[in-house]
């Protein structure tokens, strides 16, 4: 059963929704009672999400493209705003790579930062105009802790994410006499694919085993467990409520006391 009161009439553009912490934003805030219109690369993720979201009475539209494409992010974002009230923006596309700096590639560098930054600056852009026209919006940005102090064999990642923190603050800034709030949330050690990757590219290294590895992952962790992406999606309903409405241009760690 969904509840309403809170979000009533609200609707909420959500990138990489096909899986991880996009995927549990898309579930936790359509539970909530908010329409949600999901996005990624990844068709088949996102069919796994609407499937997820509808079989609980939640209202679920998506669409497959490149966030990084300009064009493909006018049409298609432009199809949504044209139909719908969207006073809501979450930004959880990323990816990232592990390497040392010199084995960076430009063109790994390039690809990091166009969906990390790019990517979110071309689907941002394209959400404001009708925020600024009902003079309302929320937007929350999916950013990383490694936006916040930088992370060695994760150059890229924690630049695109620095970045990212650096969008936000003066977006904020800039959007705030129109009522519209912009956060980031900055998680580490969370349960998803991208920790995965990390695990796998440490077991490369390093060369020691999967589990001696996600050991001491899970150790580095204050509170003893790695963080789920549900913990990051309820912050994100939080940040997206007027209860959070005196909030804006703030990176808010999700961490576990990191």
């Amino acid at each position: 059963m969904q509840n309403t009161s809170r979000f009533d009439g609200r609707t909420a553009i959500i990138t990489g929704a096909g899986n991880g912490i996009g995927r549990a934003c898309a579930l936790k805030l359509a539970k909530d009672g908010v329409k949600i219109l999901i996005c990624d690369i990844n068709n088949k993720g996102l069919e796994e999400t609407q499937a997820l979201i509808e079989a609980e009475g939640g209202c679920c539209h998506l669409q497959a493209f490149d966030i990084c494409n300009e064009d493909q992010v006018s049409e298609s974002i432009g199809r949504w705003v044209s139909e719908f009230t969207v006073d809501t923006l979450i930004n959880c596309a990323g990816i990232v790579q592990e390497s040392s700096f010199v084995d960076i590639s430009l063109s790994e560098w390039e690809k990091v930062f166009s969906v990390n930054l790019t990517g979110v600056f071309l689907v941002t852009r394209a959400v404001i105009p009708s925020m600024l026209e009902n003079n309302y919006g929320k937007i929350v940005n999916i950013s990383s802790q490694s936006g916040i102090f930088g992370r060695p064999r994760r150059v890229a990642y924690s630049a695109s994410k620095f970045g990212l923190n650096g969008l936000t603050q003066a977006l904020a800034l800039e959007l705030a006499p129109h009522n519209i709030n912009v956060n980031a949330i900055c998680p580490s050690r969370i349960e998803s694919k991208m920790t995965e990757e990390i695990l796998e590219s440490r077991v490369e290294s390093t060369g020691e085993d999967y589990a001696s590895v996600r050991a001491k992952y899970e150790k580095s962790v204050p509170i003893g467990r790695l963080g789920t992406p549900e913990d990051v999606a309820s912050l994100t309903a939080y940040l997206i409520s007027d209860e959070s409405s005196y909030i804006t241009g703030q990176f808010i760690s999700s961490s576990g006391g990191r």
